[in-house]
């Protein structure tokens, strides 16, 4: 054993930098804000246009013929 004066154990103990300091934060909340927004304006008028845009029709009918099926099942 030494008797020597003990080490610190961590980084911040021995006046090391942390990997956070001195890079950028990343994307602010405004950025993020207004890039909904935009994606939010951009996906509405995509709409607007996928569903017909000014001319679109007034009253949307939906004209299927469905076969009628008959099940019988015989009485046990």
């Amino acid at each position: 054993m030494t008797t020597d004066d003990p080490q610190p154990n961590t980084a911040r103990a021995r006046g090391e930098r942390s990997p956070r300091e001195g890079r950028p934060r990343g994307v602010s909340r405004l950025k993020v804000i207004l890039i909904a927004l935009i994606a939010l304006a951009v996906g509405a008028f995509i709409g607007y246009g996928a569903g017909g845009g000014p001319d679109a029709p007034t009253e949307l009918q939906l004209v299927t013929t469905l076969p009628a099926v008959t099940v019988t099942v015989p009485a046990p």
